[in-house]
C-alpha cells in the first residue's frame, strides 16, 4: 500500500492552489515517458518554449556532461543526449525553476542537493539492478516533489524540517499532525494533479516505505537510492536519523554484488566517491 494511501480523498486546499508544474515539462515528461516517443514532436515541444529549450541547451553544455562539441540546437541535443536522458534534463530544468520559486534558498538548496544526490545514486546503482539508468535517474529526481511542494505552500514548514527529529516515518507523523499531510502525500497527489507520468506517482508517494531489496524495481531503488543520499550527508530534515551505512550495505542483494564485481563496502565506496565528484552546491537564483 502506498505511504499516500490515507483515507484521504483530495489534497489540501494549500496544494490544490499551487501554480501547475511547468506545462511545458508535463508535456515533454509524457511524451517521452513513451516506448515509441515521437523525436519531432519533442523536437517541437521544445521548441514552442525558447526559455525552457535554453536551459536545456545550457544543461547540455554544463561542465557536468562536458563534451567536445558544443550542442548548439535542440534537435541536436535530443539526437546526442537520447530520448532518456532528454527526459532526465527536461525533469531537472522544470524542478529547478520550482525550487527557484521558493523563498527559503537554504533549505530549498538542502532539499535540491538531497534530490540530486538520490538521482545520483540511483543512476550508479541502476544496471546493477537491471535498471535503465536514465530512468532510474529522474524517477528518483522527481522523488521528492512532494517535499518541494510543501516548501511553496506552507511558509512555515521550513521550522518542522529544521527541528524534526526521529525516523523518516516519524518525521512523516510529524508532518501530518501539523499540516494534514505529509511530504509522500503531497508528492502523490502532485504528481497526479499536474499529470506526471504515472512512474513518477509510486517514487513520489511511497519512497519511505520498506526497502524489500528487489532488483528490477525502480521504486525500490529510489527507497534504497534516498537512504544513501542520507547517509551520506544529503538531508533535508538535518536531525533526522539515518540509517547506518553497515545496515544499508546488508540490503544490497547478492546479484547486485556480483554484477557489480566488488565487495559491499567496495560498491559503497565507489558511490560515495561518485557523489562527492557529482554534488557540488549549484546557485539559486
Amino acid at each position: 500500500m502506498l505511504a499516500n494511501d490515507t483515507g484521504q480523498g483530495v489534497p489540501p486546499e494549500r496544494l490544490c492552489k499551487l501554480p501547475v508544474f511547468r506545462p511545458i515539462a508535463v508535456r515533454l515528461l509524457s511524451e517521452l515517458a513513451r516506448e515509441d516517443a515521437d523525436v519531432t514532436l519533442v523536437t517541437n515541444l521544445l521548441n514552442s518554449d525558447p526559455a525552457f529549450s535554453a536551459e536545456i541547451l545550457t544543461l547540455a553544455n554544463s561542465s557536468l556532461y562536458a563534451r567536445q562539441t558544443r550542442i548548439d540546437t535542440v534537435h541536436r541535443a535530443i539526437m546526442c543526449l537520447g530520448l532518456e536522458r532528454t527526459r532526465a534534463f527536461a525533469a531537472t530544468v522544470a524542478l529547478q525553476g520550482m525550487v527557484t520559486s521558493i523563498k527559503n534558498k537554504t533549505v530549498v538548496q538542502d532539499c535540491w542537493q538531497h534530490s540530486r544526490a538520490t538521482a545520483i545514486v540511483a543512476e550508479y546503482l541502476a544496471p546493477f539492478y537491471r535498471i535503465h539508468p536514465e530512468q532510474a535517474y529522474t524517477a528518483a529526481l522527481m522523488h521528492d516533489i512532494g517535499r518541494l511542494g510543501m516548501l511553496a505552500a506552507y511558509p512555515e514548514y521550513p521550522v518542522l524540517l529544521a527541528s524534526a527529529e526521529g525516523t523518516a516515518l516519524e518525521v512523516l507523523a510529524q508532518e501530518r499532525a501539523t499540516f494534514s499531510v505529509n511530504h509522500c502525500d503531497a508528492g502523490f497527489w502532485l504528481t497526479r494533479l499536474w499529470r506526471l507520468p504515472d512512474d513518477f506517482w509510486s517514487a513520489a508517494g511511497d519512497h519511505h516505505t520498506d526497502i524489500m531489496s528487489a532488483p528490477g524495481d525502480r521504486t525500490d531503488l529510489v527507497r534504497l537510492s534516498c537512504r544513501f543520499a542520507e547517509t551520506f550527508g544529503f538531508r533535508p530534515a538535518p536531525q533526522c536519523a539515518i540509517t547506518p551505512i553497515e545496515s544499508l550495505i546488508d540490503l544490497i542483494p547478492d546479484t547486485v554484488i556480483k554484477r557489480a564485481k566488488c565487495s559491499p563496502e567496495g560498491l559503497s565506496q565507489r558511490l560515495q566517491k561518485q557523489l562527492q565528484l557529482e554534488t557540488e552546491p549549484q546557485p539559486l537564483a
